[in-house]
């Protein structure tokens, strides 16, 4: 059984990479050719984290993963990484174990990569500035997902701690090779942005609906509970939302179910489900004025086609040796 650490899935995956086969499982999953149960979350009180189970099967890739992943907003204060995660891959086919695999960076990229192609379908295909709000580790793959799929020329920065969006505007601006500017407020940020990606832990909104400009997307992913959420209702409702899966955005996401709540939503008022967008059935943008949001949680399946893209060009590394 292979094990694959954090610097061998960077060193063998790129977000490109991903972005394909993300879609091609999103495709599956739209035509039911994916067993995929809602993740399971256990709440540690004392420490004030999650850790979730998010088991899944894509039959077109025969093989299954269960991912055990745990996000503790509190680490940063220790010096640690908010989220981390591994994962257990086996051939679906015959039940062998293939491997195990640590996956924060995975996690990353893939989340970074799901970004990406809903960027692709629901952003203005001239759409240049990006805004990033919540500069962890998250941020870096959410900006490299983006700059796949659009011509970004310039990002503006945010989070509450100043310092985390100067390592990111030092990091990224070199690597990308674009100008980030680290700006004072998620206001600042977001006001001229063409693309915005979210990717805090935050409770309350960090966007809302007088800041953005006509035309504008927002890739939603940091909120993953029923009482989280990063974008207010107004930004919900006068918006062309599409989700990751309905089942698990209603089950999940703080963004439509408190709207929900309040009376000022419903689940009929969801567009579409993104494996619809990318199968064709339904149309992304539509106009340059709309505001469309992808709002995602995140999905084991994205964490399978990851590892199937992964583990085909390793064993392609090792054929070649």
């Amino acid at each position: 059984m292979l094990y694959l650490s954090e610097r061998d899935v960077e060193r063998i995956l790129d977000v490109r990479e991903v972005i394909e086969v993300v879609e091609e499982a999103f495709k599956a999953l739209y035509k039911g050719r994916v067993l995929l149960p809602l993740r399971t979350r256990i709440e540690s009180k004392k420490d004030g984290g999650d850790i979730l189970s998010m088991p899944c099967i894509i039959e077109d890739f025969s093989l299954y993963t269960n991912k055990i992943v745990s996000v503790y907003p509190g680490n940063i204060e220790k010096g640690l990484s908010t989220i981390h995660a591994v994962i257990v891959a086996v051939d679906a086919s015959n039940g062998v174990p293939l491997g195990l695999i640590e996956a924060g960076y995975l996690t990353a990229l893939r989340t970074g990569a799901v970004s990406g192609v809903a960027t692709k379908y629901l952003s203005r295909r001239d759409a240049e500035v990006l805004a990033i709000i919540g500069c962890g580790f998250q941020a870096r793959t959410q900006a490299k997902g983006v700059g796949e799929v659009r011509k970004i020329e310039k990002i503006y920065a945010y989070d509450i701690v100043a310092e985390r969006a100067e390592r990111f505007a030092e990091e990224m601006s070199r690597k990308l090779k674009v100008e980030i500017e680290v700006v004072g407020t998620a206001r600042e940020a977001v006001e001229k942005a063409d693309i915005i990606c979210t990717a805090t832990t935050s409770n309350t909104p960090v966007i809302k609906r007088e800041w953005l400009k006509p035309g504008v997307h927002i890739n939603a992913i940091g909120a993953y509970t029923p009482n989280m959420r990063e974008i207010d209702t107004e930004t919900i409702i006068d918006a062309k939302v599409v989700v990751d899966m309905k089942e698990a955005a209603l089950s999940e996401a703080g963004d439509i179910i408190i709207p929900i709540r309040e009376g000022r939503y419903s689940e009929e008022k969801i567009y579409a489900e993104l494996g619809e967008i990318v199968s064709g059935v339904k149309p992304g943008r539509t106009s340059d004025e709309e505001i469309t949001v992808f709002k995602s949680v995140g999905l084991a399946l994205q964490d399978n086609a990851a590892v199937y893209a992964l583990l085909r060009k390793y064993i392609k590394e090792l054929s070649m040796k």
